[in-house]
């Protein structure tokens, strides 16, 4: 039988099987192990609205533990040992590596699904294959680091000019670095790298080095800081006057432009996922799926403000314009 034969199979199956012990007696105790607190997460709430719409509320149908390590790459180990001696019955694994890895390696039965937001999760030994991941983990993953590159190259479109980029990195986007020095290699574009070892990040100080080298343009990788810190550095590049794209969410909210994956269609897919294994499916039965569907995002209004017309080849592809 096909992978493609198999998932639709088990979705088939999924769809006739009785809701099991959860709806029948208790409430199913979901656990989140996000880098962010829910209320600043661009991620964990489609993931909690679109299990409320297949039954699983928030003191009715779930008992919701959920534990933000507050950008902090080292807590993730203490706060996945919370979450299994909670006796949850599913947690997922938001954003970064981290998370799914510190599950991982507390070697807990307990079924795990990720939102791979910046890793590949067959790359870094977290499933053994796409179509049968093994174990007691499965979810979806967006090809972050192959979108480096996609990034570099329609900044060359529509800034032709911008040959010199100024990229920011931490403990998050390590391998999201090692994409971008290759691919700013092939492309002949030269990068000051500016890498954050600690937080709080002195954006500040980044941006002055990134001026002495003469930089013409932002490349922001993707960092659950970074989303946070937003607003402190669109600012400098703002006053620096430097285009930049990053995320699409990043382009929506002031970068020249943005292009990453639909903000919330693999969050409620994997949400999904979710629920199927609480109706009895097993995570090791459940192909890895791949976040494909990107959105490329014009800020009309931050083109205006450098004076920058951005050509009409990139558009017409934009999937949105910001006004």
């Amino acid at each position: 039988m096909t992978t493609r034969r198999r998932f639709i199979l088990a979705s088939a199956l999924g769809a006739i099987a009785p809701l099991g012990a959860f709806a029948q007696g208790r409430p199913a105790k979901i656990g989140i192990l996000s880098p962010r607190a829910l209320a600043d997460s661009n991620l964990t709430p489609s993931i909690v609205q679109r299990l409320a719409e297949l039954g699983y509320r928030q003191g009715s149908g779930m008992i919701l533990e959920y534990r933000s390590a507050e950008g902090d790459a080292n807590r993730f180990a203490k706060l996945a040992r919370e979450l299994i001696e909670a006796k949850c019955d599913l947690i997922f694994a938001v954003g970064p590596e981290h998370a799914a890895k510190a599950l991982r390696d507390a070697r807990s039965a307990t079924p795990v699904v990720f939102y791979a937001n910046d890793y590949d999760p067959l790359e870094k030994g977290i499933i053994e294959s796409l179509s049968r991941p093994e174990g007691n983990i499965t979810g979806v993953f967006v090809p972050q680091n192959a979108l480096v590159a996609k990034r570099f190259q329609i900044m060359g479109e529509a800034v032709p000019t911008a040959r010199r980029f100024l990229v920011l990195s931490d403990p998050f986007t390590q391998d999201q670095l090692v994409a971008a020095r290759k691919a700013a290699d092939m492309m002949g574009l030269q990068i000051t790298v500016v890498e954050f070892a600690k937080q709080p990040y002195d954006y500040a100080a980044a941006f002055e080095t990134g001026r002495k080298t003469k930089i013409q343009s932002l490349m922001m990788l993707t960092s659950p800081a970074f989303s946070a810190d937003f607003a402190t550095w669109v600012g400098l590049a703002q006053r620096q006057r430097l285009p930049g794209i990053g995320t699409g969410l990043f382009g929506e909210r002031g970068l020249l432009l943005g292009y990453g994956a639909h903000p919330t269609k693999g969050t409620r897919r994997a949400a999904e996922l979710g629920a199927r294994i609480l109706k009895g499916a097993k995570p090791a039965d459940i192909p890895v799926e791949q976040d494909d569907e990107f959105e490329l995002v014009v800020n009309s209004k931050t083109a205006k403000a450098l004076g920058l017309k951005i050509p009409e080849s990139v558009r017409a592809r934009a999937t949105k314009i910001v006004q």
